[in-house]
């Protein structure tokens, strides 16, 4: 009879807070508080509270201190217990920006549940939880030396600000953005050549026909809620191969920190259409937006915050381009959108990670050869409420079985995963992985802040890094073949400003040294010539 009724109040609790989750309407549509406590464990609590908006992470994931202090008080606020100290709203000004994260539903307007039940659940995490970081799975150690790359810096002081980092294929040039707004263009020695102003942060760019490019911006890099990012077009003044942008050309204001956008022609008419990442922080969303002549038209794809990358490609060979993305801030996850014509998509996820996994960075890759998109992932963000050591970050590899269903066949623990990158860099005719960590173990030698992990076939890697890989603070990297020899080279971006613990004579040495970019230039074609 206990158990019937446990599994009564369990069902009518996750119905209630299912509602609560799915609302996008004002925090006063939640339930109202319980009066009384339920008979429920702290583990089935958990099951309906935390795993209800998304996957359920183990108590083993942090530390003790962590569930205690930072992560659970976090999560009381989203059940609508009051906690002023930490209210978000503290340091939030903008009127508009309170009455989004109001109208997000993020925060529910009156307790979800009993304050008995809520310390029953905040028990079960802490006596479960480890009071130290679990150690990250045993890896050979990381050989120091890399000779299939050459170092090699600009001649001229880049500061380490970098916040974009892309090649132009077509115009042979590297294009860096800076946190402070501005966007140089360097030719294939690393030589400033041109630059202009853009008012905040560059996150993404997209070169157009006539030689210009169409650059996206963050609005603010700091966790906000403030719609002040946008998508615009660009010229350089000085560079021959631009010209001066159309007025005609549209752009798309108004973005909730967007982080990334992915072009294509989603509803086939000769125009294309962007789907954007508006990261966002409490509130967000993954847009695509029509283009009809000179106008975009917004769609809203999922109203969630944390939209961290999208990808648009024809996954069921339909004949119509899908998005494939990357949602992190909470319930990570990798999904595919399918494109059912008449701008209709439908979702299905692929993988789902849990809430404090730090979901970094994926790529569509074909891992193993055999004619089909396999997912490369990086989990590592640990930029949040949980900072700690987590022996779950890593660089993996979900191999796709023919039908775009995955099953994990690599991990590589590396903390702080912030990017991967696969190519055949030694052309040895298997996939080399490359991959920078923001976050990295500074107390490790070497910091592998970069790893080079060179396939030895099947997938077995060799891990590799260059001397002193902490002499920049690696944000985001790119590869392609800068110096046009015919393999593939790789382009790190530096941000020295730290937000986690890190030795301050590394945080004076990226700032001081002006090493906001570096080449690692491949010397295969070098050593073959």
């Amino acid at each position: 009879m206990l158990r019937s009724f446990r599994s009564t109040t369990l069902f009518l609790l996750m119905l209630g807070l299912l509602a609560a989750c799915q609302s996008r309407q004002p925090a006063t549509t939640v339930p109202t508080t319980p009066t009384t406590a339920s008979q429920l464990t702290g583990k089935q609590l958990a099951t309906a509270y935390c795993g209800n908006c998304h996957l359920l992470p183990d108590p083993s994931l942090l530390p003790k201190s962590i569930w205690k202090n930072k992560v659970l008080p976090q999560m009381a606020l989203r059940l609508g217990f009051s906690i002023d100290s930490i209210s978000p709203f503290v340091t939030v000004a903008d009127p508009d920006e309170i009455n989004r994260i109001l109208q997000s539903g993020v925060f529910a307007g009156s307790q979800l549940l009993h304050t008995d039940d809520w310390n029953k659940l905040v028990q079960y995490y802490v006596d479960r939880a480890p009071v130290n970081p679990l150690p990250a799975p045993a890896k050979p150690a990381v050989e120091v030396g890399l000779p299939l790359f050459t170092l090699r810096t600009s001649p001229q002081r880049i500061h380490a600000s970098t916040t974009l980092l892309r090649y132009d294929q077509a115009a042979k040039r590297i294009l860096v953005g800076t946190e402070k707004g501005k966007v140089y263009m360097l030719d294939n020695a690393l030589r400033v050549i041109d630059s202009t102003l853009v008012g905040s942060a560059p996150t993404d760019i997209r070169p157009t026909a006539d030689g210009s490019y169409y650059l996206l911006t963050s609005g603010d890099m700091e966790p906000n809620d403030l719609l002040k990012g946008k998508w615009q077009p660009i010229s350089f003044r000085g560079h021959p191969g631009t010209l001066t942008t159309p007025s005609t050309m549209p752009v798309v204001d108004q973005l909730g920190r967007p982080v990334a956008a992915a072009v294509g022609d989603l509803t086939q008419d000769g125009q294309e259409d962007i789907v954007i990442c508006q990261f966002g922080n409490y509130s967000g969303e993954l847009t695509w937006f029509e283009r009809r002549g000179s106008s975009y038209f917004p769609h809203m794809l999922d109203p969630v915050p944390g939209a961290r990358r999208a990808i648009i490609h024809d996954v069921n060979q339909d004949g119509r381009p899908d998005i494939v993305a990357l949602l992190s801030q909470g319930n990570e996850q990798i999904a595919v959108y399918y494109n059912d014509g008449g701008g209709k998509f439908t979702k299905d996820i692929l993988l789902q990670f849990p809430s404090v996994y730090g979901s970094s960075y994926f790529d569509l890759v074909d891992m193993d050869k055999d004619g089909d998109l396999d997912i490369l992932y990086t989990n590592g963000d640990n930029g949040d409420k949980s900072y700690s050591l987590k022996a779950y970050h890593g660089v993996r590899v979900f191999l796709n079985d023919g039908r775009f269903t995955f099953k994990q066949s690599l991990f590589y623990p590396l903390y702080g995963a912030t990017q991967a990158i696969a190519r055949d860099f030694d052309q040895d005719g298997d996939v080399d992985i490359a991959a920078i960590s923001f976050f990295p173990n500074y107390d490790t030698k070497p910091v592998e802040a970069f790893v080079f992990l060179e396939n030895q076939g099947a997938m077995h890697m060799k891990a590799k890094t260059f001397p002193h890989p902490e002499q920049g603070h690696w944000l985001v990297m790119e590869a392609a073949d800068v110096d046009q020899d015919g393999d593939d080279d790789l382009l790190l971006g530096s941000f020295s400003r730290a937000i986690t613990p890190t030795p301050q004579t590394l945080s004076k040495k990226w700032f001081t040294d002006g090493k906001g970019i570096v080449l690692l230039e491949n010397q295969l074609r070098h050593t073959k010539q």
